[in-house]
C-alpha cells in the first residue's frame, strides 16, 4: 500500500485503501467524475477460496456504479501447469484480460501465447522491469513473437 501511496502522491492523484464491498462501492460513487478508477487487490494464493470470493465480491460491489475491466495480473516466470491453475481459479471470479509481468526475468516467452489460447482472455499489458511506469507497455504480438524466436528489440 505505501509503495501505491508513493506512486499516487508523485501523480498527484487521490489514493484510498478500503477494506470492505460497502467502502469499495462508496469510494467508486466517490470518484466517479474521474476517468478512471486503478483497484488493487492483495496478492494472495489462488488456492483460497474464501479470497478470491472476497476479490469477486469487491469487483461486483461497482456493478451498476461503474464501468469496470478486469485484469488478472501473472508472472512469466511462472511454470506453465501454475499458470493454468490460477487462470482457471479466477475463471469464476470475473472475465479478465491478461497481465504478463517479468518478462525480463526468462526467456520462456510461450507461455504468454499459450495461456492466451488456454483462456480465451485478451493479452493486454506485460511488464519488463522495476521502473514504473517506463517499463510497463502495451501487449505487442509482434515484440513477443520474435523475442520468442531469438531476435533481439
Amino acid at each position: 500500500a505505501e509503495q501505491l501511496r508513493t506512486y499516487a502522491s508523485i501523480l498527484e492523484i487521490p489514493f484510498e485503501i478500503v477494506y470492505t464491498t460497502e467502502e469499495m462501492k462508496d469510494a467508486a460513487v466517490r470518484f466517479k467524475d474521474f476517468d478512471y478508477i486503478f483497484v488493487d487487490t492483495a496478492g494472495h494464493s489462488y488456492q483460497n477460496e474464501e479470497q478470491r470470493e472476497a476479490v469477486k465480491a469487491f469487483i461486483q460491489s461497482v456493478d451498476g456504479v461503474a464501468e469496470s475491466e478486469t485484469y488478472l495480473v501473472v508472472s512469466a516466470t511462472t511454470k506453465y501447469r501454475d499458470l493454468e491453475k490460477i487462470a482457471d481459479s479466477y475463471k469464476t471470479v470475473a472475465d479478465y484480460k491478461l497481465i504478463f509481468t517479468k518478462l525480463d526475468e526468462t526467456s520462456a516467452l510461450g507461455s504468454i501465447f499459450n495461456l492466451r489460447l488456454h483462456t480465451g482472455a485478451a493479452l493486454s499489458y506485460v511488464t519488463s522491469g522495476q521502473n514504473v511506469p517506463n517499463d510497463i507497455e502495451e501487449f505487442n504480438p509482434q515484440k513477443t513473437v520474435k523475442n520468442l524466436l531469438g531476435g533481439k528489440n
